[in-house]
């Protein structure tokens, strides 16, 4: 969700709304897991999704961030596809870090960082603060108007 407000705020020229959409949209590529939090909250979707793709694949797709962002785009304004695009990017990118994903679904091909397991919460945490030190700076630039590091 994190990598979801920060690409959302990014792309959409530092507005929060952008940063809350980009938030919401950065879980929606886990519905195919009835096992994640999202996932739970709507089994009755995410239980046949993974029974029929599996995980890490159709919504972990270029495929799935262009159909989302299309669909965004007529029903929505300009900002809201374009938050909603870069939310699910940015979980896809982020899930590529810490494994493989079928980016180019259909096609069978893997793309990402195989990680051994016991380095997964490791390399998730680091990735996580990283980005919220990176959000932090950004929100003090905003608010004095001053460039610190960004």
């Amino acid at each position: 969700m994190v990598s979801g407000v920060l690409a959302g705020y990014v792309l959409t020229g530092g507005d929060w709304k952008g940063a809350i959409v980009g938030g919401v949209a950065g879980v929606i590529s886990d519905l195919d897991e009835p096992k994640s939090k999202f996932g739970k909250v709507l089994f009755p979707i995410s239980y046949p999704l993974n029974a029929i793709f599996g995980h890490r694949t159709f919504t972990h797709s270029l495929l799935f961030v262009v159909i989302l962002g299309l669909l965004s785009y007529f029903i929505f304004p300009t900002w809201v596809a374009i938050s909603v695009a870069s939310g699910v990017m940015a979980h896809i990118v982020g899930d590529m870090l810490t494994g493989k994903v079928k980016f180019l679904y259909p096609s069978k091909k893997s793309f990402g960082i195989p990680i051994d397991f016991k380095y997964f919460t490791l390399i998730d945490r680091v990735a996580r603060y990283s980005i919220v030190v990176v959000l932090f700076l950004l929100i003090c630039k905003d608010v004095s108007g001053n460039s610190f590091i960004l």
